[in-house]
């Protein structure tokens, strides 16, 4: 009788006992209501103009992500909408650490945006190193910010260095056409920061390697955001040189280049780092940027779909703003960091950081189309060689798979 009793308490037991469907269930964790990323970004102060930029991308990036239900994540396997927190970092680097301080610590966000220009990036790194936060940025160039070792941290910009070297191999090919002379001789001004730094390093090594291509008459930093350049322009005059080789943020290129038309130089070519085809440049100067070079990381004039596309809904979602880069890689930052993400299926940072750390994306608005990081975290893509020309056209000269139109140099 006692046996009978424990043979059917045993099948009631088993009875009891869950499906594997319910101990699924019963195992698998909650699945968040939200996935938060944030950033700080120079809305307000020196470099409002392009902050303001990054935001507006980063807004319209996300809305795509959050119309199409969100991000997937395999470990609850459902899309999760995600929420943006930006905040104004004012154009000053303690600020802006300690706001991405705030988004790790209060907001507990579960992925950084990176915010834009040198010194801002080289402050606010530190926080996301140090909380193991991964992040991805399109507005930091310098090959300072990637050279600390530091393991969660992805640049969609490729280095100073590079855009120097790639305007160099442009100049060689315009020079082989009789179209520059040789030895170009070069003065070069750049502003007085890491960025500066890696431009004018980039240019000694021409000048080191191709002595017969290259000279440099004149080499001088300059302070960020300066009201008057007349002292230095009257230095770049009494060199007489060939090239005007400067490095600049976009308001000391509008406030340099306006001295410049006044100053009475004149060149056979002149550039001002990546910046030149900008519409407020344009705006501000009229005919005076014309003819001037350009190295950037990404064109709206560059031929592809994707380029296409992204200029399309560009101007729908912000008619009043044209497309520039500044607008482009933050974008494209979006998408990166999305794809990382889902790449983990989780929201884990480590397998974030890691699942960046792997990525091989084709068909992006990159120059090639691809984006895929270095060991130190940055890009290495190819640069966009552009020449604005008279009435506000701008061409893509460089590399020559990618050009619009043939450069007209000397400037005349």
């Amino acid at each position: 009788m006692i046996r009978r009793y424990v043979i059917i308490a045993i099948i009631i037991g088993f009875a009891l006992l869950p499906s594997s469907a319910a101990l699924r269930a019963i195992a698998a964790p909650s699945p968040p209501s939200e996935i938060v990323i944030g950033a700080a970004l120079p809305l307000t102060g020196e470099e409002s103009r392009v902050g303001t930029y990054f935001k507006a991308a980063y807004e319209l990036a996300i809305k795509e992500v959050n119309d199409s239900g969100g991000i997937f994540l395999k470990d609850y396997n459902k899309k999760v909408p995600v929420r943006l927190i930006v905040y104004d970092d004012k154009t000053d680097p303690a600020t802006s650490r300690d706001l991405y301080e705030r988004l790790a610590v209060q907001d507990h966000v579960d992925a950084f945006l990176g915010g834009y220009s040198t010194d801002l990036i080289m402050a606010h790194t530190v926080v996301a190193q140090q909380h193991q936060i991964p992040y991805v940025n399109g507005g930091g160039a310098a090959t300072k910010i990637y050279d600390r070792g530091f393991t969660t941290i992805f640049g969609l910009l490729s280095s100073i260095q590079a855009l120097s070297l790639t305007e160099c191999e442009f100049i060689t090919k315009m020079q082989s056409e009789g179209k520059l002379p040789k030895p170009l001789k070069m003065a070069v001004v750049y502003e007085n920061t890491p960025h500066g730094v890696d431009f004018s390093d980039g240019l000694n090594q021409c000048a080191k390697n191709q002595p017969q291509n290259f000279q440099i008459v004149m080499s001088e930093a300059f302070d960020l955001h300066g009201k008057d350049f007349a002292p230095l322009l009257s230095k770049v005059k009494a060199v007489n040189p060939d090239a005007f080789m400067a490095d600049a943020h976009l308001d000391d290129y509008i406030t340099m280049q306006r001295q410049f038309g006044q100053s009475g130089i004149h060149v056979k070519y002149i550039t001002y780092g990546a910046r030149g085809p900008e519409k407020s440049a344009h705006d501000a100067l009229g005919d005076g940027v014309n003819y001037i070079v350009a190295a950037s990381w990404w064109s709206n004039q560059l031929p592809g779909p994707a380029v296409k596309a992204f200029v399309t809904k560009w101007a729908a979602a912000y008619p009043s703003m044209s497309p520039e880069w500044f607008a482009a890689l933050p974008y494209e930052t979006v998408q990166v960091l999305v794809d990382g993400i889902t790449a983990a299926g989780s929201l884990d940072k480590a397998k974030v950081t890691d699942a960046l750390r792997k990525t091989d994306l084709h068909g992006t608005l990159m120059p090639t189309g691809t984006v895929k990081f270095q060991a130190n975290g940055q890009v290495n893509n190819p640069f966009v060689v552009t020449q604005n020309l008279t009435g506000g056209n701008v061409i893509v000269v460089w590399p020559l798979s990618e050009a619009t139109g043939k450069p007209l140099l000397p400037v005349p």
